[in-house]
């Protein structure tokens, strides 16, 4: 089987950060210019101080070229969140969509589900799952347009359309309209 990552979009970080630095000279002017009261420039500096942090951690997040999500032979794995990551074998995956985020943005959904003998830690909410739901806990892993390139989420959903069934039979593919490809765009 063909080994596929997702990594997170250099373009697209970029594009964030530069929107970061737009707009905290814009408040920085705004504050700085138009107006002498104290609070206000107090204020303006706290939301630089913020606009500074969130450019720091998409920049961070540019930097790391370690794959966010990796679809190999064991299933797809998630790596988003490298304090809690989740491999769903192929077997056990209920479905997989693509839907509009917004109107630039594509979003991949796969839900899929472990049972009781594969979970470490189980959470009393897990627990509860388990018992309602025939001893599966299930899981929505989500591959999201913010960080990662259109064409990446549709090249991945069309190979898993053409790769995945011969694995999984069972599995439900819901491809949602894509706003702009009424308009004849691809990205």
């Amino acid at each position: 089987m063909e080994k596929r990552e997702i990594y997170t979009s250099i373009r697209k970080t970029i594009m964030i950060m530069v929107s970061y630095v737009l707009i905290a000279v814009a408040v920085s002017a705004l504050v700085f210019t138009q107006s002498n009261l104290l609070i206000l420039k107090v204020f303006g500096v706290l939301i630089d101080v913020v606009i500074a942090a969130a450019f720091v951690f998409t920049f961070r997040k540019m930097l790391n070229r370690k794959p966010l999500f990796v679809f190999d032979e064991n299933g797809v794995t998630d790596y988003s969140k490298p304090e809690d990551i989740i491999t769903l074998p192929w077997n056990q995956l209920v479905s997989v969509g693509l839907k509009a985020a917004n109107s630039n943005d594509l979003m991949l959904n796969i839900v899929g589900y472990k049972t009781a003998d594969q979970l470490e830690n189980i959470t009393p909410e897990i627990r509860q799952q388990l018992a309602a739901n025939d001893n599966k806990a299930y899981y929505a892993l989500e591959v999201s347009g913010l960080w990662v390139a259109r064409k990446d989420i549709r090249e991945t959903f069309e190979w898993m359309k053409e790769t995945i069934p011969a694995l999984n039979g069972e599995i439900q593919f819901v491809d949602f309209e894509d706003p702009l490809a009424k308009l004849g765009k691809k990205f």
